[in-house]
């Protein structure tokens, strides 16, 4: 039976590949469902929703990142009810590798192209998806246009056969995009689809104790998809609808190093091998996302914005320190602003994200947006209000205690003395061998 075109966008908006139902859960008896006819002695399993993607070792999924050839390889032959076997040897994929067999035998299947090596490392292509696809699919019943695959290319027939069934598309401008990668992503979504897979989003949304990837949050475009390639579980049709409803899962096994992570600028901490979750570790609040949040949704955006473009993961911890300590000292100004007063407490995320927004601020604007971007990367740093030098003027600064030692931060003075000329060096210094008198 030719499966219903069940996905006539796949590539384009995030709305179209989110929106539209297809008939999912392989139960038994379950109406409407036709998994795709194989076009050769290639079987799918489909029988069951058994996990077919991981994440990282970090735990990250990476769901933009091309899938490359060799995953692909090894996704489609942990699918197949009885994986062929493979002799052929490539110069480019040692004996032992993870992927060896299923490159072997998946090339002498014909669902890999190979001229002297497999390229294992090399991103799938969107041309090459459609000739994975095409072994489990009936022949396309119509020719075959878009603006970049000509009638005699010989992938003409394999792309169409994947856009005849609703696996793939081309784009606005009537383009395949042949050699475009495949995502990991789109991926997820292509496969579940050539599987009959469809998770509800809403009901996946409000369970707990699925895995956590802080690279694919709940309002990321995939996020169902995701969780349906990734998780081992049983599920049953959902009544009135095309979508399944999960019954019961296998909970992943924790493997994430424990403590602080930062990815794409936001800051996660692991405990137990896994992301924790709406929880307050410290001074640090994680949300439903496993993602640190100061309660603030405006200033938590600018402070990943600002630690993903002046940080990196080869930078130790005081490189981090110093290259946010110089962001705030050498690009924003001075202006009047309303005192803090002393014991006043949670005034921090208010006063950072009205200096971020304006580019002013006063003392205590630079300590609140310092001690904010500081505890975005995992370091419990914390503002003090008391005074400074022999006049005793009402001064804002940020103390850390690293290594068994109390620094002060000064990114406000450090700014008003460079504008005069001088030198000063406010960034880690101790009580003791600061220039000035601080009174707490």
């Amino acid at each position: 039976m030719k499966p219903k075109p069940i996905f006539p966008a796949l590539l384009l908006a995030s709305a179209l590949l989110t929106g539209l139902p297809v008939q999912a859960c392989a139960a038994e008896g379950a109406e409407g469902f036709a998994p795709p006819a194989p076009a050769d002695t290639l079987m799918l399993r489909t029988g069951t929703h058994e996990k077919y993607m991981d994440g990282t070792a970090s735990g990250r999924f990476e769901p933009s990142k091309p899938l490359t050839r060799a995953q692909a390889a090894a996704l489609v032959y942990g699918l197949l009810e009885q994986p062929p076997v493979g002799f052929r040897q490539f110069p480019d994929v040692p004996a032992n590798a993870w992927y060896a067999q299923a490159a072997s035998a998946l090339t002498d299947a014909g669902l890999f192209r190979a001229g002297g090596g497999f390229r294992p490392g090399d991103p799938l292509t969107r041309a090459e998806c459609a000739l994975l696809l095409s072994h489990f699919l009936p022949p396309p019943d119509m020719p075959c246009w878009f603006t970049d695959v000509p009638m005699d290319d010989p992938a003409c027939n394999e792309i169409f056969a994947a856009v005849s069934a609703g696996l793939l598309s081309g784009d606005p401008s009537g383009a395949f995009r042949p050699d475009d990668p495949l995502t990991r992503a789109e991926a997820a979504v292509v496969f579940n689809r050539l599987l009959g897979r469809n998770p509800d989003p809403a009901r996946l949304a409000a369970m707990s104790g699925l895995r956590v990837f802080p690279d694919v949050p709940q309002n990321h475009w995939a996020y169902a998809q995701v969780m349906e390639a990734s998780m081992t579980h049983e599920c049953e049709p959902l009544e009135g609808t095309d979508y399944e409803r999960w019954t019961t899962f296998i909970p992943e096994i924790p493997r994430i190093t424990d403590g602080f992570h930062s990815i794409d600028g936001y800051l996660y901490f692991a405990r137990g091998g896994q992301y924790v979750v709406s929880q307050t570790v410290g001074a640090f609040t994680f949300d439903a996302e496993g993602r640190y949040t100061t309660g603030n949704a405006s200033l938590d955006s600018r402070l990943a914005a600002v630690v993903r473009a002046q940080t990196n993961d080869s930078m130790t911890r005081d490189q981090k320190l110093k290259a946010l300590y110089d962001y705030v000292s050498r690009n924003f100004t001075y202006i009047k602003r309303g005192h803090v007063a002393k014991g006043q407490s949670g005034w921090e995320p208010a006063y950072a994200d009205s200096f971020f927004a304006d580019g002013r601020g006063n003392c205590f604007s630079f300590a609140a947006a310092f001690q904010q971007l500081a505890r975005a990367v995992g370091v419990e740093a914390r503002t003090v209000v008391g005074n400074l030098g022999k006049n005793r003027q009402v001064h804002g600064w940020v103390e850390i205690d690293l290594d068994g030692t109390t620094y002060v931060f000064d990114p406000e003075l450090e700014m008003v003395y460079r504008g005069r000329g001088s030198s000063y060096n406010l960034f880690k210094i101790t009580y003791q061998s600061a220039p000035f008198t601080y009174w707490k």
